[in-house]
Order: C-alpha cells, then sequence, then structure tokens
C-alpha cells in the first residue's frame, strides 16, 4: 500500500466517500442519504456552482427528484419556463430568424409524466440539492480535495487534504464514487480508457449580463444558435429569479492551437457579445470567461471493484439536447439505490455490477444520439433531425441488469417512445392516475426508497404471497392492490393493467428507482408457488 495510506488507524471511517460535490455528486449524496446512508462528500470548491452551466431539467428528472421528495423545494426556486420556447438559429438575437432547431419540448412536457421539466440553471439547483443532502444526512466538505487513494478487497483508503489550512486527513471508505468531473482523476489513476467521437471542438465561453430578456421573449427562445460577419456560435438563456437576475452566456469556437484565453480580453468579448445580439452599442456587463471542450466520451467502464464513476467522469457528450447534466442525475440515482441495499446487507455485492451493465449502454446511445442531433441542427435544420429528446431521455430499457428477463425480451428494442412499453422488466414504470380517499395522485408517487409491489384488482393473493415473502429475505417493501371494490386503490382512468401489461390477477416489482424489475401477467397456481416466485424473483433481482 502506498506509504500515505500505510496506518493502522483511520481519522474516520464512512460507508461511502464521494469525491465531487457538484450537480451530480449532490444528486447522488442526497439519494444515498434518502436510502439511510451517509456518504461524505469532498468538494475542492468553496462552495456550489457560480456558474449556471447545466440549465434545464426534464419531466424523467423532475420525476427522480420527486422520488427523493424535494419537488417542491426545487419549484420554489425554479424560474418560468414556457412551453413554446425553443432552440432558434438566427442572424443575430435581434435580427433575422431562419429557423427552430427544437420546437418539440416533449422531454420536458408530457402527458407521460405526473410533473414538467423546467428552466432552473445549475447555480440555482445546487444549493437545493446542498440544504437537502445535508438534512437528510450527508456530510459535505468543501475546499477539500482527495489527494490520494487505494483500493483492497474490503475497502478504498483514502486521503483528504483542506485546501485553505493544508491539514490531511485519511479515510476509510466502503466505497468510493468519482464524481470529479470531465478531466476524473480516478478514472485516470484507475487506468480507465474512454471510447466514443472524442472532442468535437473548444470553445469560449463569455457570461454577461445586458438588457436583452425582451429580445428572448420576442423569439420564444431559451438559446439561439447564430451566425452573422462578426461572429458564430450559441447565445444562452438563464432566466432569472428571486434569488438573482437574467444571466446570458456567449459560446464561440476557437482553435487552442493558435489562441487562448488570454486572446479574450473584455473589449473583444463585449464586441462578440454585441454582435451576438445584433446591438452595436447595447451596454454589457462581462462577469466570467472560460474555455471548455465539447467532446462526445464515455469511460470503458463505470465500476473498477469498490469504485465507481457517475455524471461526467462517467461520461461527456455535447450540451445539445440538454441531456448531459439529467443523464448524470439518473446515472446517480441509478447508483445509489443499489449501493444502499448492499450496505444494508439486503442485496449481495454482485448487485453493484449492474450499474455498470444498466447505464454504460445508455451513455453509449445517448452520447451518439446527442451528437447525431448536434450536427442535424448544424448541416439539415429543422427538417433534417430525427433525434427525439424524449426517447432518448425516457424511452431506454435495460435489457440486463437487476432484472427478471421474460421470455422474448431479446427482440425488443432498447428505445422507443415511452408509451409504447407496457411493464416490460428493464422500463421505466408508467405514470397512471390514481385516486385515495377522494385525492389523484401518480403511480410514480408510490416509489421511492423501497421496492414496491403493484398487483390488480383480483390479485389478493399476490397480497398474501409477498408478506411471506418479505418475511423470508428481511426486505421492507410496499404493496398496492390497484383497482377493486374494497381495499385496493382507485384508478379512474381504469387504464393501470394496460399501462402495465398484466391481467386483473396479475402482480409488478418496481425497483426504487422506479424502474420495472418482474412481472407476472397473471396468477400462480397457489400461495406456496406464488411465495416462491415472488422470493426467487427479488433474489434474483438482488443477486442473493
Amino acid at each position: 500500500m502506498n506509504t500515505l495510506l500505510d496506518h493502522s488507524s483511520f481519522d474516520e471511517t464512512v460507508p461511502v466517500l464521494v469525491v465531487g460535490g457538484s450537480l451530480v455528486g449532490l444528486s447522488f449524496s442526497l439519494f444515498l442519504a434518502r436510502q439511510g446512508i451517509r456518504p461524505l462528500v469532498v468538494e475542492r470548491h468553496p462552495g456550489t456552482s457560480i456558474h449556471p452551466r447545466v440549465s434545464s431539467l426534464t419531466a424523467r428528472t423532475l420525476e427522480i427528484f420527486r422520488s427523493a421528495g424535494i419537488e417542491d423545494e426545487i419549484r420554489r426556486e425554479e424560474p418560468p419556463f414556457p412551453r413554446e420556447f425553443g432552440v432558434m438559429f438566427v442572424e443575430s438575437l435581434a435580427g433575422q430568424t431562419f429557423d427552430n432547431l427544437m420546437e418539440d419540448m416533449s422531454a420536458y412536457f408530457t402527458d407521460l409524466s405526473p410533473v414538467e421539466g423546467n428552466g432552473i440553471a445549475q447555480d440555482l439547483l445546487e444549493p437545493v440539492l446542498r440544504e437537502q443532502a445535508e438534512q437528510a444526512g450527508a456530510r459535505l466538505r468543501y475546499n477539500t480535495e482527495m489527494i490520494d487513494f487505494e483500493a483492497d478487497g474490503d475497502g478504498v483508503s483514502a486521503v483528504i487534504r483542506d485546501r485553505i489550512s493544508g491539514e490531511t486527513r485519511t479515510v476509510r471508505a466502503k466505497y468510493l464514487v468519482g464524481a470529479d468531473g470531465s478531466k476524473s482523476g480516478i478514472r485516470a489513476k484507475l487506468g480507465i480508457g474512454q471510447h466514443g467521437e472524442g472532442t468535437l471542438c473548444h470553445l469560449v465561453s463569455m457570461v454577461f449580463d445586458a438588457d436583452i430578456h425582451e429580445l428572448f421573449a420576442s423569439q420564444n427562445a431559451h438559446m439561439c444558435f447564430l451566425a452573422n460577419d462578426t461572429t458564430s456560435g450559441s447565445l444562452v438563456l438563464y432566466p432569472g429569479t428571486h434569488r438573482r437576475p437574467h444571466m446570458y452566456r456567449l459560446d464561440v469556437v476557437y482553435d487552442p492551437e493558435e489562441e487562448s484565453i488570454a486572446d479574450y480580453p473584455e473589449e473583444r468579448c463585449i464586441e462578440l457579445i454585441r454582435a451576438a445580439i445584433g446591438i452595436p452599442d447595447i451596454p454589457v456587463t462581462l462577469h466570467k470567461v472560460l474555455t471548455w471542450e465539447m467532446a462526445a466520451r464515455v469511460a470503458d467502464s463505470f465500476q473498477q471493484g469498490r469504485m465507481f464513476l457517475v455524471g461526467d467522469s462517467a461520461r461527456i457528450q455535447p450540451p445539445s439536447g440538454g441531456l448531459g447534466g439529467n443523464t448524470g442525475i439518473a446515472e446517480a440515482h441509478n447508483l445509489a439505490w443499489k449501493l444502499a441495499a448492499v450496505l444494508r446487507g439486503e442485496a449481495g455485492p454482485d448487485l453493484l455490477g449492474t450499474y455498470d451493465a444498466e447505464r454504460r449502454p445508455v451513455a453509449d446511445y445517448t452520447a451518439e444520439q446527442v451528437v447525431m442531433l448536434s450536427q442535424q441542427r448544424e448541416h439539415e435544420g429543422s427538417e433534417g433531425i430525427t433525434v427525439n429528446t424524449l426517447h432518448v431521455n425516457m424511452g431506454y430499457r435495460y435489457p440486463e441488469g437487476a432484472i427478471v428477463p421474460e421470455s422474448g425480451g431479446a427482440n425488443l428494442p432498447n428505445v422507443q417512445s415511452p408509451e409504447l412499453w407496457t411493464g416490460q422488466p428493464g422500463t421505466r414504470a408508467a405514470h397512471v392516475v390514481l385516486e385515495r380517499d377522494g385525492q389523484t395522485f401518480s403511480t410514480l408517487d408510490l416509489f421511492g426508497s423501497r421496492f414496491v409491489l403493484l398487483v390488480g384488482p383480483d390479485g389478493q393473493n399476490w397480497l398474501e404471497a409477498a408478506q411471506l415473502a418479505q418475511e423470508a429475505l428481511h426486505l421492507p417493501m410496499d404493496i398496492y392492490r390497484i383497482g377493486g371494490d374494497e381495499g385496493g386503490i382507485g384508478n379512474p382512468g381504469n387504464d393501470f393493467l394496460d399501462a402495465y401489461g398484466i391481467a386483473s390477477a396479475g402482480a409488478v416489482i418496481v425497483r426504487p428507482d422506479g424502474y420495472i424489475g418482474w412481472r407476472s401477467k397473471a396468477a400462480g397456481t397457489d400461495l406456496e408457488e406464488m411465495e416462491r416466485v415472488l422470493t426467487g424473483a427479488l433474489s434474483t433481482i438482488l443477486f442473493r
């Protein structure tokens, strides 16, 4: 072992050490803490993001945050996000409009979800996540970096350093989660390679404010691609709230072989911003100038032993479609319940291998589709766009992993329109309107930290079998009967059975992340057999 880590005792011992406390690291820590596991999070920056960066959350991401119990907190901070917003191609913000490159906003507004997406930016969202994660029990340390780590068969040893005092501490964790960004030091030290399109371009990003909100409103835009004689690039709107005023970002391509950030002094940046706006003398206040690389790369593995990659450390992709942060949050959600189940002793350690098996193919597909969307926007315009961001964000399935596959599953597509899925294992559990005590709610409101068994109106025997299975496995599980005259939850639309692909005596197991793990389209032969089937299904999902 490295001499830095060669200690017989450690300054502190934690179940999970999370390196990186930005959007995805905070989300993961919140999800894990909500499962009763208190992680330690170290973040090298002094606080939450001051850069808006990620500018929107899809309906699926809001479903995830809803299941974590913080939708209301996010809604209190979100700015207005009209349904008619688009991605426009213009001469300049005040000039001629050529095309709308994102007329379809269904990833944000869809009847397939009980929630709507929003336009909250990262600098407004991260403080909410921080507060909620800390309230749930996560321990966050800013101005702190991990400077060394080493794994063995029983856990991970790490050295962390306070960047202000220089003090170092040793930490022993059962598991390490790397949320340390696109230049992940954890990924590099583990020797995990990357694949994909690679570098697409390099950009200079200028964050500023100016009196141009009405111009964005007149374009019905939250983003504009632009091209004129002076500049070309993209303008992004970060709507203001009671926390801060409207902010904007201009991105322009540059060649790092020919230029550096020093070649973009304030005078030049303001000239470019004014040309992008289309008003030569408009007052502009420049806040920040930075460079970044647009690329598409996916790690060759999301796991190595007791160490995992999430977010940009696992996968980076162009911002087209706004799916980067949203995909990272889905990765965090998938991993959190699995780590919690293993740490609580409810699952075997092999369950953790399903994180890579489930999420890496989705990352490959998402990166491929986002690159294609970017190319279609640039070369073909709206008429040539074939990428559907709703399908990419909500319509995928896990062909293998923590599921009990059905016969014929190998013939199913891996991605399709979400409404075409009807309860197949590995797919997102559908939103169906339910009713109880005169109040309507969604099936999705039944999912959260536990496994859930949903049974049809004539599935009483499954309820009894589930009680026996819970006792046999010592596994907490919520059990609901949907429909029926007495004791069941109402289904005003009578669409639950169709949505989940079962008969009135069938049953479905939904995982804590809201994905189908198993189903039986009808009842079993007798109570003992049904208990055996349920126990076997849960044991398969949990690798027990």
